[in-house]
């Protein structure tokens, strides 16, 4: 219960604020609360995909992601001269989209390889090692 109220609690903080920039709503909490969507959310999609990790590495890893995915989204915008508040919830949101569809969609995993068993050659026939 305790680590759901942990991770519960910035969430639906960020998407309050994703919600109030979306809706153009100007408060002193709109700002804080779309900072806490935009670094909050693609750690946590980052974090469901490194489950074969220990907890402390799996924060540093999603951690760095979250901050790298909000900066390139940034300078992308920037370049495309495409900034604004809004593009960068609704960016960040299909990043956070992809990287959950990722992480809940079941990996295929490979088959192994046969067994490598030597193969008997019978003894009767004509074979192309006596020509």
């Amino acid at each position: 219960m305790r680590a759901l109220l942990l991770l519960g609690t910035p969430v639906v903080a960020g998407l309050t604020g994703a919600a109030l920039t979306l809706a153009g709503v100007r408060s002193p909490v709109t700002g804080p609360l779309t900072l806490v969507f935009v670094l909050y959310v693609p750690a946590l999609c980052v974090a469901l995909l490194l489950s074969g990790l220990d907890p402390l590495a799996r924060a540093i890893v999603a951690g760095t992601a979250a901050v790298a995915l909000a900066g390139a989204i940034a300078e992308v915008m920037l370049v495309t001269a495409g900034w604004s508040p809004r593009g960068g919830v609704v960016a960040t949101a299909l990043a956070c989209a992809a990287l959950g569809v990722a992480a809940v969609v079941p990996r295929r995993r490979s088959r192994p390889a046969p067994s490598a068993r030597p193969t008997t050659v019978p003894t009767g026939g004509n074979t192309a090692a006596e020509s």
